[in-house]
């Protein structure tokens, strides 16, 4: 009888134990079609494929195969090849599932391609397995912003805001934006400008909170300054995959899509890397140049430039970026001298457009600057600074056949109108003085002093004061 007591007890302490997981099933990779790729690219890929099939022929061990599979996804997913890069770290995960490498990746991927509760689930498992991965809870602040889990948002973004304060601080403030706090949002905005300057994406929700509390002046400076910087968490095992792109149309790619991100150094190094690939590339050479200008380096973007025109002379985009970065850098017979060499100039950044005016004015080439304004005011028409050179060009160039007062005189009370600053009603008396109604001209100056004065900017009223003598006289033509 104690012998069959103790077989009972066995068997109920067997069936207390933990059960063995079973290991799920691994599932078909797809194979891409590498026949399109560059050959370096294909046998990359070829060399991952034949190195996972070897391991699985031969029956290695989980976490060998588990690090083979994984090492095949960071390559697809290099290339974009996702759905190939996902079937991988599937089976990475299966096969290794206390390694918090693959959800990570596996989050980041689904991140990407919009699916945003599976990316989620993913990037929690991820962290759950490895409590330090800091880059995740950036992920997953910005997956659960999307997803209108402000709360959990903001958990997120305050956790890691002694490891990545200015990214934190960016996360809180769209937070704060979201949930109308808008003197808390400037403040997160403003501390990560305060970190970052460069960041000029933030002008632009620094913007929207200025406008929320009613600060419309403030929100205009700020709308103003936006462009495409942000800032980002490093994220060592996106970084690595990144690190496995070759070819130069990959790597080109690549620094597209950092630069887009506001990424501009990460850019550079893509573009660079895609250059030693391919020296002759006209796309990674602009590029790069593009990257550098965004940096504040025109000096080094100017010589890719030149040499990208002296590559591919009818690239109208490389001769505006060229003279842009000339103007910035002061050096004006240059910028001319690539004016005149250019078979067509038409740039679409303001700054080079009324640069570009300005240089030619100054070297009484007041025709070919008015055509510049010209062109870039029909393009552009809502761009207050090309629309103001232009009225003001017309209304005063000393070139009498290039005035036309009525014509400046509309283009400026609509300047006016959108943004009304003292010098755009300077503009308005400047036109009106054109067209020999010089009391109205003389009340418009003194609208703009006041203005001035109103503004507590003492130096601008003082400048106006002196400019508007001139409408006290009978003729007070420019």
């Amino acid at each position: 009888m104690f012998g069959c007591w103790a077989v009972v007890l066995v068997v109920l302490v067997a069936a207390q134990q933990p059960r063995a997981a079973v290991p799920q099933p691994l599932i078909p990779v797809p194979e891409p079609r590498l026949e399109d790729l560059e050959p370096a690219v294909a046998e990359q890929i070829r060399d991952a494929q034949q190195r996972t099939a070897a391991i699985l022929a031969r029956g290695g061990a989980s976490r060998e195969l588990a690090d083979a599979y994984g090492a095949l996804g960071r390559v697809y997913h290099a290339y974009e090849l996702l759905d190939a890069a996902e079937a991988a770290y599937l089976n990475a995960r299966r096969l290794a599932s206390g390694n918090s490498e693959w959800p990570h990746l596996l989050g980041v991927l689904y991140q990407q391609t919009g699916r945003l509760e599976e990316a989620a689930d993913a990037l929690e498992a991820a962290r759950r397995l490895q409590p330090r991965n800091y880059a995740a809870a950036i992920y997953l602040g910005d997956i659960y912003m999307t997803l209108n889990r402000l709360v959990d948002a903001r958990e997120q973004f305050q956790s890691v805001i002694d490891v990545y304060p200015a990214v934190a601080r960016r996360g809180l403030g769209d937070v704060a934006l979201r949930e109308r706090r808008f003197a808390e949002a400037v403040e997160h905005y403003r501390a990560v400008l305060n970190r970052v300057p460069q960041a000029a994406a933030i002008h632009y929700s620094l913007a929207m909170a200025y406008r929320g509390l009613g600060r419309m002046d403030d929100a205009r400076r700020h709308l103003e300054q936006r462009g495409p910087g942000g800032v980002h968490a490093d994220d060592p095992l996106v970084r690595a995959v990144q690190s496995l792109v070759r070819g130069e149309r990959a790597l080109v790619m690549q620094g597209r899509r950092a630069y887009e991100a506001g990424q501009f150094e990460a850019a550079a190094a893509a573009f660079a890397r895609a250059l030693e690939a391919a020296p002759s590339s006209v796309a990674a050479r602009v590029n790069l140049g593009a990257a550098l200008v965004q940096m504040g380096r025109d000096a080094d973007a100017v010589p890719q430039f030149r040499e990208a025109l002296r590559l591919s002379p009818a690239e109208r985009g490389v001769a505006e970026a060229l003279i842009g970065a000339l103007v910035r850098l002061g050096r004006d017979d240059e910028a001319l001298a690539a004016f005149s060499r250019a078979t067509s100039y038409q740039p679409d950044d303001e700054g080079s457009l009324v640069g570009t005016a300005i240089l030619l004015a100054a070297r009484e080439r007041f025709r070919e600057a008015v055509a510049v304004l010209e062109d870039g005011h029909r393009r552009f028409p809502d761009r207050t600074a090309t629309a103001t050179t232009l009225a003001r060009l017309l209304a005063s160039a000393p070139d009498m056949s290039l005035r036309d007062g009525a014509r400046a005189l509309a283009i400026a009370e609509a300047v006016n109108q959108a943004e009304p600053l003292p010098a755009h009603a300077e503009t308005i008396a400047l036109a009106l003085g054109e067209l020999g109604r010089c009391s109205e001209a003389l009340e418009w100056m003194k609208r703009a002093i006041a203005s001035a004065e109103q503004a507590n900017n003492a130096a601008e009223a003082k400048r106006l004061s002196g400019e508007s003598d001139r409408y006290r006289q009978p003729m007070c033509r420019p």
